[in-house]
């Protein structure tokens, strides 16, 4: 699914992604799951065999009120990491599992009940 960047920052594509790709020297900067990873961009992964394309990936998940898009965009040394797809998909797992499940907008659908 495309991602939307309308609730990112003005510069997520010309600085952000950049400086996380420069960091990380274009390779995996490996997850809580996956931390020796050190998969290359472009390259076939050391473990899958599959071409990699590294993706920036937020650690904390936030959400904006309860919407899809990530916003903590700015703490890119404890935040923002440089991730192949097996680190990036097996981190935010729950969420894809939630997704499928429930639906994208499942708990912004939910009724408000004023208890």
């Amino acid at each position: 699914m495309p991602i939307d960047y309308k609730d990112y920052p003005a510069n997520w594509k010309t600085e952000i992604v950049p400086a996380i790709r420069n960091r990380s020297n274009n390779k995996c900067e490996g997850s809580p799951k996956y931390p020796d990873c050190n998969a290359e961009n472009g390259k076939p992964h050391p473990v899958t065999g599959s071409k990699v394309v590294l993706t920036t990936a937020h650690f904390d998940q936030d959400k904006n009120n309860n919407n899809y898009h990530l916003t903590n965009c700015h703490d890119e040394e404890n935040n923002l990491f440089h991730w192949c797809q097996r680190c990036h998909l097996g981190h935010d797992i729950n969420q894809h599992v939630n997704n499928r499940k429930y639906g994208r907008n499942w708990k912004r659908d939910q009724l408000k009940l004023n208890i």
